[in-house]
């Protein structure tokens, strides 16, 4: 038995179930330590379920996805396993086994949600996870990175997803969120699905990578010679707000508090309605972001978490992912061969991502 399903079991008195029912991808992954039981690449569904009770683990799962689940997938803790056909439903095999009050974190008959409490109970991560997810930002970010420094006029934002796409895929990670634009499409869209753009002067590459359930997400702009001054001007700008939005990202301070000093920056740096234009990210783990920071976010900042932040003005972005522990930041998507701006803090100097400047020509 593992101390997360422990911690599941204890809770189900407190959520007043007999039973939970686990079936979102999300949740298999963070409880198994990687698990993810799909076929379809972007369902947030799985082919199979975990039921939990007080004192059991039941593994459901159709007869024709069962055996490779058995042979390939993590399952760090004693299962019961229950098959059935494949033209048979959930429902009905959740019928028979008459578990009492069931809790489900995807949308069932009969069944009470508690995903949100799922989410909750999700934060913290193990030095596995943060081991797993060292490895995972690393190779992520120098993914994007490799392919930025190949860039050349002319190339389309397609083209360029593609490179990262296979790369990623060569590594088993998910690229599940590939979002590059080219010139006037950075200011244009704040989620710039690719096209058939050709680069000119100016892209912007982002990524959220996934691998073994945890997500990291990452952004990094490319210039083609020397940028205006304003645009130059605007990324140093955006540098001080994301050191600020670091600095006031600390254990034990409420979600309310963070987003007000992030509205405070942009003031202070002379882009008072900035922060309106773009959400401004949140806590990561098994999902993007395991929830978008707002003034109405309840809860505070706990340690051992994850944290993926992305500033915005018009025409750039600035976006990684650190881990927060009670020791302080640690950047995740860093390779060590990226240009930085140093924004200095009193005693801290943090160092975020600067455009790369290739030749124009």
């Amino acid at each position: 038995m593992t101390e997360k399903l422990e911690r599941l079991q204890r809770i189900l008195a407190d959520w007043r179930l007999d039973a939970l029912l686990l079936t979102r991808r999300d949740n298999i992954a963070w409880l198994t330590e990687g698990g993810s039981y799909y076929v379809v690449e972007r369902a947030q569904i799985g082919v199979a379920s975990l039921l939990i009770t007080p004192t059991s683990v039941l593994l459901l799962a159709p007869e024709n996805e069962l055996p490779r689940i058995l042979a390939e997938e993590p399952m760090p803790f004693t299962c019961e396993v229950q098959s059935y056909p494949w033209y048979q439903s959930l429902e009905t095999v959740l019928a028979n086994a008459s578990p009492g009050i069931i809790g489900s974190d995807m949308p069932f008959p009969s069944t009470q949600d508690i995903q949100q409490p799922m989410v909750q109970l999700r934060q913290g991560l193990n030095d596995a996870e943060k081991q797993r997810f060292r490895a995972l930002g690393r190779e992520a970010a120098g993914i994007v990175e490799q392919v930025a420094r190949q860039l050349r006029a002319g190339v389309t934002e397609r083209a360029v997803e593609a490179e990262i796409v296979k790369n990623c895929l060569e590594r088993g990670i998910r690229p599940v969120c590939t979002l590059i634009a080219a010139d006037e499409r950075i200011a244009a869209y704040k989620h710039p699905v690719p096209g058939a753009k050709r680069l000119e002067k100016q892209l912007m590459m982002t990524l959220g990578a996934e691998r073994a359930g945890l997500n990291v997400s990452l952004t990094r702009m490319v210039h083609l010679g020397q940028p205006a001054a304003d645009l130059r001007q605007r990324i140093l700008t955006l540098a001080e707000i994301h050191a600020d939005i670091l600095m006031a990202t600390a254990v034990g301070r409420r979600w309310q508090e963070v987003f007000a000093d992030i509205q405070q920056a942009y003031q202070r740096h002379g882009w008072p309605e900035g922060w309106r234009s773009h959400h401004q990210g949140g806590p990561a783990g098994y999902d993007c972001r395991d929830w978008i920071v707002t003034g109405e976010t309840s809860g505070a900042v706990m340690a051992d978490t994850a944290q993926a932040w992305n500033p915005t003005l018009s025409g750039v972005k600035s976006e990684d992912t650190t881990l927060l522990t009670d020791k302080g930041v640690e950047w995740l998507t860093r390779c060590d061969a990226w240009p930085l701006i140093e924004v200095v803090r009193g005693d801290k100097r943090w160092q975020i991502a600067d455009w790369l400047f290739l030749p124009s020509s």
